[in-house]
């Protein structure tokens, strides 16, 4: 027979797991929606509808539609660092920028409307994003400190690390953003699979011989 406190922690547990279900559900949803409308033209009632969660059940979980804005731009800045915590000072910096390229590629194409929503945010001035960029600045700190120990170490020309990688996320994103012009200069309806592995190898060519990488 289950005890009572076993009963009280099932209960626990699963409450959790609905909780974390809704939570997930919503943010698809508010993605979905400020991609679609914007901030301005997103509202709580299309969100919930979108969900297909009362709205009551949106503001049990984010009491505005302001907060609600700052947790989609969290989840996104997570997925980002979590995807993008390569580059060591030990790696192939032809291999880990190759493999860093591509990871880019594949998350903007996996979640467009996220990396549309953060692009959007940047372009009106980055006014949500404010809390985020200290903890970002750091982790871009530690990535510019592994791309000068492999200068230091010779296996590549000496470059500005910021640069480069601004000019990895500008390249990478603008397939993903810009994908509708994309398609239409090279006189297609979309995008193949087959386009975008071909502008990937030519991103991660361009970047391994414009920095000059020797492999080891």
């Amino acid at each position: 027979m289950q005890s009572s406190a076993a009963k009280v922690q099932q209960t626990a547990v699963k409450s959790s797991r609905v909780r974390q279900k809704n939570i997930q559900v919503i943010l698809q949803a508010a993605e979905d929606e400020f991609v679609l409308s914007g901030f301005k033209g997103a509202s709580i009632r299309d969100i919930a509808n979108r969900a297909g969660l009362p709205k009551a059940n949106v503001h049990y979980y984010f009491n505005s539609k302001v907060d609600l804005y700052s947790a989609v731009l969290s989840h996104i800045m997570e997925l980002w660092e979590a995807v993008f915590s390569g580059l060591n000072k030990e790696d192939d910096p032809a291999s880990a920028f190759r493999q860093y390229i591509q990871a880019k590629m594949q998350y903007c194409l996996a979640h467009a409307n996220a990396s549309r929503i953060f692009s959007s945010e940047i372009i009106h001035g980055g006014q949500h994003l404010k809390e985020h960029f200290e903890h970002f600045k750091a982790w871009i700190k530690e990535k510019s400190l592994v791309i000068e120990s492999w200068v230091q170490q010779g296996k590549m020309d000496p470059v500005d690390p910021l640069h480069l990688l601004f000019t990895i996320w500008a390249t990478t994103q603008y397939y993903v953003d810009y994908s509708p012009q994309v398609a239409c200069v090279i006189g297609k309806e979309a995008l193949s699979e087959e386009d975008l592995e071909a502008a990937t190898e030519h991103l991660c060519n361009l970047i391994i011989k414009g920095c000059g990488i020797r492999s080891s």
